[in-house]
């Protein structure tokens, strides 16, 4: 949970550097563009390569998002990332380190948005974790659910109802403090700061 979690609060804080700090939108996140390195730290890739593409090339990109199950559902109508598309991308990968679900299985026809929420909606929250995260439930159990609420809030179909990265790094600094107020920054050669981990 320790690394699922480090891993989610990575990649927020890299998107919120982004999306304030450079005034850029990914466009494109998926979790085979969030790379680990030996600590497992996130390192967010692919960023800014929209802009060097063709309009076709961009189309090209939000499709193959699309079948991936990361793209937000107006991106089909609008063709056109923004801030709230790309917290869509970070719910849905949040989604798939909670449940162990990548986005593009259907399970019993549903979406994993809409699979996660049938199942919340029964009362069978437990049935949604990773059997790997439950193992640990006992001790982590108020950080999972809180994750998976913030996680759907992430992923709800209207853009303007998703809250905004440093929202999303505000509540994960609300359920995992500690983590958080522990994960260092360091600069980068051009003098910004990234987000790094240090695994002590």
């Amino acid at each position: 949970w320790l690394t699922r979690m480090t891993i989610i609060v990575g990649i927020t804080r890299g998107l919120c550097f982004l999306h304030t700090k450079e005034n850029i939108v990914h466009g494109n996140l998926t979790s085979s563009n969030v790379l680990l390195d030996e600590q497992k730290i996130p390192k967010i890739a692919d960023v800014g390569l929209s802009r060097l593409m063709t309009s076709a090339g961009n189309t090209n990109v939000i499709a193959t998002a699309g079948t991936l199950g990361y793209r937000a559902p107006e991106l089909s109508k609008l063709k056109n990332a923004n801030s709230k598309t790309d917290v869509y991308s970070l719910g849905m990968i949040m989604l798939e380190l909670l449940t162990g679900k990548s986005p593009s299985e259907a399970t019993d026809g549903l979406d994993l948005p809409q699979w996660v929420a049938s199942i919340v909606k029964e009362e069978w929250t437990n049935e949604v974790f990773d059997v790997e995260l439950m193992r640990d439930a006992s001790n982590i159990g108020d950080e999972l659910l809180n994750t998976l609420k913030l996680a759907l809030h992430c992923v709800d179909p209207s853009p303007g109802a998703r809250p905004e990265c440093d929202q999303i790094l505000q509540k994960l600094e609300e359920i995992k403090p500690d983590l958080v107020a522990n994960l260092p920054t360091s600069s980068a050669d051009d003098g910004t700061e990234l987000p790094v981990k240090s695994t002590e």
